[in-house]
């Protein structure tokens, strides 16, 4: 009996002290501080900084004119939520030719808390259920696709 009770207490101190961890993580990219400052506007390129930065974290919604290197670094201890410990976020504006126009660094200071939300966006009109749509595509589209199967939209 006491080598179960042994084990028992060995296993729920291990608990106890891995909960006691501390656990830093480096996330996205590596900033190379030498590199970073080596990019300048009007000399370098998109090619150029590629090059020397390696391919970017995310590049702009509409375009490729602004590219961002994200690093972020994140302590947990234990099983209490993780928190930034530091955050780099480097940005490269190009213009129309492709050369760098800007370069501009952002730390954790300068980043916002969001609320994101799950409401759903009103639409315009009616709103069809599943069944309606399924039901209204029937016969919309022939066997060889929306042309009707011979090559030449209806009507033609």
């Amino acid at each position: 009996m006491s080598i179960f009770k042994n084990m028992a207490a060995t296993i729920i101190a291990g608990s106890l002290l891995s909960a006691c961890t501390t656990a830093v993580q480096t996330r996205g990219y590596v900033v190379d501080e030498e590199l970073a400052e080596a990019i300048s506007p009007g000399v370098d390129n998109r090619n150029s900084v590629q090059e020397m930065m390696g391919t970017p974290s995310i590049t702009s919604a509409f375009g490729d004119e602004v590219w961002y290197y994200i690093s972020r670094d994140t302590v947990t201890r234990g099983f209490i939520e993780e928190r930034p410990l530091s955050q780099l976020v480097i940005e490269v504006q190009f213009d129309d030719g492709g050369t760098v126009a800007d370069v501009r660094r952002y730390d954790l200071a300068d980043s916002q808390e969001i609320d994101p939300r799950n409401a759903i966006t009103p639409i315009r009109g009616k709103t069809l259920g599943f069944f309606e749509q399924l039901l209204r595509g029937i016969g919309r589209v022939g066997p060889g696709g929306p042309t009707g199967g011979g090559g030449r939209p209806p009507g033609t």
